[in-house]
């Protein structure tokens, strides 16, 4: 990828990145890190966008996937989600011991999980959405979904 072509595509997405960084992080300075980071892959690797959807697309997963190994590194899970039991498992904004046990739940997933866990009960993507993130089907989605809201509510209770 041409300089060029990365200031291009800054200058169209940057903004949308650091949008998504701010808000899985919660802080500008980390976000903007998440920011350069972010382009900075995609100049050294550009076969890493592989064209199977957009660049958008391409640029929101890896964007969600630099904040969670950035939380995971910083040991700053708790300022990603927390869970509430209304009926169904959720994930929402923590809160005291709320927040501690969603810390620990996102730790003990995997990369794909504690991504989809964000999607799902963050973002409150679709099924339908979220397959497209990843490149599953639908239906793989639901499974790994399922099993996912098994696991945390085995640790809730």
């Amino acid at each position: 990828m041409t300089s060029r072509a990365l200031a291009e595509l800054y200058r169209d997405h940057g903004h949308a990145v650091l949008r998504r960084a701010r808000r899985l992080l919660k802080n500008d300075d980390d976000a903007r890190d998440v920011l350069q980071d972010v382009f900075l892959e995609l100049f050294r690797n550009p076969q890493r966008f592989e064209a199977r959807s957009s660049i958008a697309t391409y640029l929101f997963a890896a964007t969600t996937h630099a904040c969670l190994n950035r939380i995971r590194d910083a040991k700053n899970r708790t300022r990603l989600v927390a869970i509430e039991h209304a009926g169904r498992s959720q994930l929402a904004p923590a809160r005291g011991e709320t927040r501690a046990l969603a810390t620990e739940i996102i730790a003990g997933l995997s990369e794909d999980d504690a991504a989809l866990a964000v999607y799902l009960y963050c973002d409150e993507l679709t099924h339908d959405e979220i397959a497209e993130l990843f490149g599953w089907s639908r239906r793989h989605v639901g499974d790994v979904a399922k099993r996912l809201r098994l696991r945390i509510m085995e640790r809730v209770a």
